[in-house]
Parts: structure tokens; sequence; C-alpha cells
């Protein structure tokens, strides 16, 4: 209990007075400010480096990361699985994300972006019998979808929102039945794009995740 408690101290610490590349303390420093021995400073270090949000430069000391976005949606969303998210909260939070995303969908949508968004579902048409294919397409339609938001933080949380279900929950619908439903709910929602029809998009998207 001690030591979650001064992870979530240091936690605390880092977050409010740091900003990526920044470097930290030293440990005797660190020793003194949280009243713990430089061993306790040491091993809470060593964790932090572990998940990979710290790192040791020689000769200078220890620094905060500058995490990828491609690792640190992998790292938030191993986070949610360990916090016992389950299926229900990652779904609901899906449907939310997407939803609220309709408006910029039709305002932003750009012709290459439809043409991004055909080629992802011709794809899909020749992966029907290629399960893996096919989930990684639908991964990427909805992907596209997100990147019309031009919003760093809301692509963040939808590549989070992806990984955390597919690697729990995902294989349970894997069949070619399911491909052939995927496939026509996004002809069905790419149609409603080209229209510009707001009602008929949010009610297709809702239909396609709430059965999921």
């Amino acid at each position: 209990m001690k030591k979650q408690n001064l992870i979530l101290r240091f936690q605390e610490y880092l977050g409010s007075n740091f900003e990526p590349g920044d470097f930290i303390p030293g440990e005797l420093e660190l020793a003194g400010k949280f009243r713990v021995s430089r061993g306790d400073i040491r091993e809470i270090l060593q964790h932090f480096g572990q998940l990979g949000l710290l790192e040791r430069v020689k000769k200078r000391g220890t620094r905060i990361r500058s995490l990828p976005a491609g690792e640190l949606d992998r790292t938030v969303a191993f986070c949610l699985r360990m916090g016992g998210f389950g299926f229900e909260d990652i779904r609901e939070a899906r449907l939310i994300l997407e939803t609220a995303l309709v408006p910029y969908i039709i305002q932003r949508m750009t012709p290459d972006m439809l043409e991004a968004l055909q080629a992802n579902l011709d794809r899909q048409k020749e992966s029907l019998s290629d399960i893996p294919r096919f989930e990684e397409l639908d991964r990427e339609f909805h992907a596209l979808l997100f990147e019309t938001s031009h919003n760093k933080t809301v692509r963040l949380f939808s590549n989070i929102l992806s990984i955390a279900f597919r690697k729990k929950y995902r294989t349970r619908f894997m069949s070619e039945e399911w491909t052939g439903i995927g496939y026509k709910n996004h002809c069905l929602i790419l149609d409603a794009i080209r229209r510009q029809d707001k009602r008929v998009l949010l009610k297709l998207i809702r239909e396609h995740i709430i059965p999921t």
C-alpha cells in the first residue's frame, strides 16, 4: 500500500510540474521531497522507466520521455484493461465518441477522405472471407472517420478504445457473417456521408455499434 501511494503521488508530481523532455530532480532531492529513502525513489524511477515514461540520459540524469502516439495509445489501452474496464464500458465510450463526431464528419469531409473511405470499402469487399484482414480494414475505416475531426486527442482516444476492445473482446464476433454485416453497414455509412445526411448517419452509427 505504501508503494502504491508513493506511485500515485509521484505520478501527480510528474504530471503537474514537468513536460516531455524535461529533466527531473536527482534521487537525493526527490527522496527529501517525498520523505522516503533513496532506495524507495530508485524503485519508483525504475517502475516509471519500465512503463516507458522516464529514461536515463548518461551524465545528465532522468527525463520525461516524449511518447509517440502509437506507443501512448497502447500504454493507455493496457491501463484500461488492467483497470477492469469491461466490454460495456468500452462500447458505450465508443458510441459516445463516434456519434459526437457526426457533425464534424459532415462538415469536414473532403474528396480525398471520401476516396480513402471508398478504397477501404473496396478492400473490405475483397476480404470478406479473410477475417483477420477484414478486422484490420474495419479498424482502418473507423480510424478514417476520426481523421475528419482533425483533433489529435480525439484520434488518440479512438485508437485506445479500438486497441482495448480488440485485445479482449473482438474475437467473439469474428465470423464471415460478421464481415458481411460489417461491410454492408460501412457502405450505408459512406452513402449517408456523401448525401450529408446527419440524421441517417447518426442512426447508422448507433445501429452499427450497439449490436456489436
